[in-house]
């Protein structure tokens, strides 16, 4: 059972204090399930836009309980030819949480926010649960989304129900000195960057573990290894150097349109670890799939 914990925590990736949720938004906006007018706002996440107006979208993801932050680097690196949107999930590094589950929501949102900030099939890049959200979307809404970014995530968690409500169980009931230490060891093992990291997990340390437990949860029993054949936008998946990439090159093999690149040397936070190497793979990747 440690063996499975650890493993989940690995792919799901970058948890505290409990917090009241706040009540989402109706599933319909506007007539259709997914649509939403211009004054939409979302609940499952908050966004930060940098770059300038007309610039090509990109959509950035972080993994579980992490800001958005995380992505400094990569936003960084892409300048000013890519207007990024920036998330950080409802109920991690200080948002508050909603009462529905989060992945769902995420998606739900998010498709919403594409269409009432009317981007053209954006990029979209996830991390981890980011990743893991990544690949519902672009399975789910094929025709909305422009070339999508996996950063060491798979479209599948092992584990069964007894296995998801006692995760679930643990995260919920952790004391505050039990969830200290976990983040500590945990999550500072996911990358060789500690400097990096320390600054963040005083954001992850932020979170609601309610949210946290119930995210590990909703992964776990939602499998969408078949849902995947369903992407028609061309997918990069950029996988650490470990144990888990052959996991993830076998649930990705029928993704139509997809490669995958391992990125020797580098731990879960692929991006921290061997930036050089990241960002070549992305720059290929973008200029060999340019904006429609």
């Amino acid at each position: 059972m440690r063996a499975l914990a650890i493993l989940l925590l690995v792919l799901i990736g970058c948890g505290a204090a409990e917090k009241r949720p706040k009540r989402s938004q109706p599933d319909d906006d506007s007539g259709t399930p997914f649509g939403a007018d211009a004054s939409f706002e979302p609940v499952a996440f908050q966004v930060e836009v940098t770059g300038p107006d007309g610039a090509r979208p990109i959509v950035l993801i972080p993994g579980l309980a992490c800001p958005g932050e995380v992505w400094r680097e990569t936003v960084e690196h892409l300048g000013d030819d890519y207007q990024a949107h920036v998330l950080t999930l409802a109920g991690f590094a200080g948002n508050d949480p909603i009462d529905e589950p989060l992945s769902k929501a995420v998606r739900r949102d998010l498709t919403r926010y594409i269409r009432s900030r009317k981007l053209d099939h954006p990029i979209i890049v996830g991390h981890s649960m980011g990743g893991f959200i990544a690949f519902w979307i672009a399975s789910y809404h094929p025709d909305l989304v422009g070339p999508v970014i996996i950063v060491d995530a798979s479209p599948a968690l092992s584990g069964g129900l007894e296995e998801a409500k006692e995760l679930r169980t643990n995260w919920r009931k952790a004391s505050d000195e039990q969830f200290a230490s976990q983040v500590r060891a945990k999550f500072g093992s996911m990358t060789h960057n500690a400097k990096r990291m320390r600054p963040v997990i005083d954001q992850i340390a932020k979170s609601d573990r309610k949210t946290i437990g119930d995210a590990i949860y909703e992964m776990i029993m939602t499998d969408l290894r078949e849902q995947v054949k369903e992407i028609r936008a061309p997918v990069l998946i950029v996988a650490a150097d470990g144990g888990l990439k052959g996991r993830i090159r076998e649930q990705t093999k029928e993704i139509p349109n997809h490669e995958m690149v391992v990125i020797r040397g580098a731990a879960h936070f692929v991006m921290w670890d061997q930036p050089a190497q990241f960002f070549k793979v992305v720059d290929k990747f973008l200029e060999e799939n340019p904006a429609r």
